[in-house]
């Protein structure tokens, strides 16, 4: 099973950081771990990097962007994504991150790529912060009008 955070940063971080990745996964990990005091610290620091997500602008360009169905659970705030090959997975939103939990490879690119569409500003980290990375589009992802 796959287990992803992902975070929309705000541009102007995401460009100064976009080759020293790990920086931000630390601020990331700390912030997880942090006891009080500390706790409250990180999470300002987190706020000003991130970006408030939008249900309603994901579920937007999901829809335009994943080639599959895009079902929404408004009330566990979260979607159910499938993709042409009938795998599923469940994407959560929460105020400045997203939770992908997958049990295919295959439907977790096909979500990453439309989320790097609807902006080159999301990082992925693993639940366990040891895997992250950038969500780009690869070349035979991209979309021509």
């Amino acid at each position: 099973m796959v287990r992803y955070w992902i975070y929309l940063l705000n541009e102007e971080v995401a460009g100064h950081y976009r080759d020293r990745t790990d920086k931000i996964v630390e601020l990331f990990r700390e912030h997880q771990c942090a006891k009080a005091p500390f706790k409250n610290i990180y999470r300002k620091q987190v706020e000003f990097i991130t970006e408030r997500l939008s249900f309603s602008r994901l579920e937007l360009g999901l829809k335009e962007h994943f080639l599959g169905n895009v079902g929404k659970n408004l009330e566990r705030n979260m979607f159910v994504l499938q993709n042409k090959a009938g795998e599923e997975a469940l994407l959560i939103v929460q105020k400045r991150r997203l939770l992908l939990v997958a049990d295919s490879p295959s439907v977790t690119k096909d979500i990453c790529q439309a989320l790097a569409l609807i902006s080159p500003s999301f990082l992925a980290v693993d639940a366990h912060f040891a895997d992250y990375g950038w969500l780009t589009v690869s070349p035979d992802g991209r979309k021509f009008a």
